[in-house]
C-alpha cells in the first residue's frame, strides 16, 4: 500500500484521490438531480405517477442489488478495472437514458447506471486504501470521499434544477456522461492495481435471483391500485418475486461463496443497524420522492425552485454531523436513535399538514431542517453500529450488507411505496405513512437491550 503511494508521488496519490472521488460525487449527483427532473419527465413522457417512479426505483434495485457483487469483482479481477468499468457503464447508462424516447429505454439506462455505480463504488473505496498509507491521510481521504457524497448530493439539487428548467430533463442525464467517461479513462493512468489477497468466487446467481426478486414484487406492488389485488398483473409478479427471494436464501445457504453470510446477520449490532438504515432511508426517500412531486405538483414551485427549496434538508444533513460529533460519540446509541426518529417523525407530520398554498420560510423550511438533522445524526450512528459488535476481519463485509439496505430500501423499496400510496390516496397519505415507519423505528429503538450508557444495538 505504501509502495503505491510512493511510486506515484505526491501529485499521483492527489489525481488518484480525486478520480476515486469523482464517483462518489456522481452518485451523489445522480440520486437528487433524477428527483427533482422527475416531475417533467413524466409530464413529457405522458406517464402515470405509478409508472414515471421506474426512473428512480430501477437505478435503485441495480445499485442495491449489486453493490456487494461489484466488491466482490474488484476482489477478483482488480479494483481499477472495476471502477474503470464502472464509470464506462454509467456514462453509457446516463447517454442512453437522456436519449431515450420513452419509458421501455428510460428504465434499462436507469438500470445500467446503476449497475455502474455498484461496480465503481465498493471499488474506489477499496483503492484509497492502496493509494493512501494508513494514518492520518488516509482518514482525510476517506472523509474527503464522504464529503465529495455530500456535496454531489447538495449539487443534485442545484443542477437538477437548473438544467431541467433551463434545458431540460435530458440534460441532467447528458450532463454526467463526458465527466464520467473522463474519469473512466483517466482511471488506468492515475490509480495503481489493487486485488484482494484471496479473493471470493463472484455470487451472479444471488445478485441476479434478489434484484429479479425486488423487481417483481415492485411491480406487482404497483399494480395493486390500478389493476386490484386478484388480478393476473398484479398475483403473477408477487408470486414470481416471492419464489426467486426463497430461491435466493436457499442458494445463499449452499454456495460456497455467498454474496450474504447470513450467520453474519446473527451479530446483533449488524442485524439492528441494518434494519434501522433501512427504515431511515426509507423516511428520506419521503423527502426525495414525494417531497419533489409535492413542490412542483400542488405548490406549483418551478425545478429550480423545488431544488432550492429542499436544499437546506441537505445542508443541515452534511453540517449537523459535523459539529455534533463529539456530543453523538457520548450519548447511548438507543437514546440517540430513538430522539432522531421521534423527530423524523415529528416533521414527516408536519409536513403531513402543510396547507395549500404553503409558506416556505414558515410551513416547510422548520421541518425540513429537523429532518436534515434527525435522519444525518441517526445514519451516523447506525453506521458505527453496524460494525460495533462485527469481528474486525469481517467489518468490510458488514458495511457491504449495511449499505445495500441502505440502497435498497430507500433507493427502490421506499420510491414504489410512496407511489403505491399515492395512487391510492394522497400526498399527506404518503407522509403520514413515512412518520408510522419512523415510529416504528423509535419503538425498535426503546425495546434495545442493554446498559443505556453502551454502546448498545438498536434491538
Amino acid at each position: 500500500m505504501a509502495t503505491a503511494s510512493s511510486s506515484l508521488g505526491a501529485r499521483g496519490v492527489a489525481l488518484g484521490v480525486a478520480v476515486a472521488c469523482t464517483a462518489q460525487f456522481l452518485i451523489g449527483v445522480d440520486g437528487l438531480a433524477v428527483a427533482i427532473a422527475l416531475p417533467t419527465v413524466q409530464r413529457d413522457l405522458a406517464l402515470a405517477a405509478i409508472d414515471a417512479q421506474w426512473v428512480l426505483t430501477a437505478f435503485g434495485l441495480a445499485f442495491g442489488g449489486s453493490l456487494l457483487l461489484g466488491g466482490r469483482l474488484g476482489d477478483l479481477y482488480g479494483r481499477r478495472r472495476l471502477l474503470s468499468l464502472g464509470m464506462a457503464l454509467f456514462a453509457c447508462g446516463s447517454a442512453v437514458a437522456g436519449l431515450a424516447p420513452g419509458l421501455v429505454v428510460l428504465v434499462p439506462g436507469r438500470m445500467l447506471q446503476g449497475l455502474g455505480a455498484a461496480a465503481a463504488v465498493p471499488a474506489a473505496l477499496a483503492l484509497i486504501g492502496s493509494l493512501v498509507p494508513s494514518g492520518p491521510a488516509r482518514t482525510r481521504a476517506l472523509a474527503l470521499m464522504a464529503a465529495m457524497t455530500s456535496v454531489g448530493v447538495m449539487t443534485g439539487l442545484l443542477i437538477g434544477g437548473v438544467l431541467t428548467q433551463l434545458l431540460g430533463w435530458r440534460s441532467v442525464f447528458l450532463v454526467m456522461v463526458p465527466v464520467a467517461a473522463v474519469a473512466a479513462l483517466a482511471v488506468p493512468r492515475v490509480l495503481p492495481e489493487a486485488r484482494a489477497d484471496e479473493p471470493l468466487a463472484p455470487d451472479v446467481a444471488g445478485a441476479l435471483l434478489v434484484t429479479g426478486g425486488l423487481m417483481a414484487i415492485i411491480f406487482g406492488a404497483t399494480r395493486l391500485e390500478h389493476a386490484g389485488a386478484a388480478a393476473v398483473v398484479t398475483v403473477v409478479p408477487l408470486l414470481v418475486g416471492a419464489a426467486l427471494l426463497a430461491g435466493f436464501v436457499a442458494w445463499e445457504r449452499r454456495t460456497r461463496s455467498p454474496l450474504v453470510r447470513f450467520e453474519m446477520l446473527g451479530v446483533r449490532s449488524l442485524r439492528s443497524a441494518t434494519l434501522g438504515v433501512g427504515i431511515n432511508a426509507i423516511t428520506f426517500t419521503s423527502i426525495v420522492y414525494v417531497g419533489t412531486l409535492y413542490l412542483q405538483g400542488p405548490l406549483d414551485y418551478s425545478p429550480i425552485e423545488a431544488g432550492l427549496a429542499v436544499l437546506p434538508l441537505d445542508a443541515v444533513a452534511f453540517v449537523v454531523p459535523l459539529l455534533a460529533a463529539g456530543a453523538v460519540a457520548r450519548r447511548s446509541p438507543r437514546a440517540l436513535l430513538a430522539g432522531c426518529f421521534a423527530l423524523s417523525a415529528l416533521g414527516l407530520l408536519s409536513l403531513a399538514r402543510t396547507p395549500t398554498p404553503a409558506t416556505f420560510w414558515t410551513d416547510l423550511l422548520p421541518p425540513l431542517v429537523l429532518l436534515g438533522a434527525s435522519m444525518s445524526i441517526a445514519f451516523v450512528v447506525l453506521t458505527h453500529e453496524a460494525v460495533a459488535e462485527v469481528d474486525p476481519d469481517d467489518n468490510v463485509v458488514a458495511s457491504g450488507i449495511f449499505e445495500t439496505s441502505n440502497h435498497l430500501f430507500g433507493g427502490a423499496i421506499g420510491v414504489a411505496l410512496y407511489a403505491t400510496v399515492l395512487a391510492a390516496s394522497d400526498y399527506r397519505a404518503a407522509f403520514l405513512t413515512a412518520a408510522a415507519l419512523a415510529a416504528v423505528g423509535v419503538t425498535l429503538a426503546l425495546l434495545a437491550r442493554g446498559r443505556p450508557d453502551a454502546a448498545e444495538p438498536l434491538a
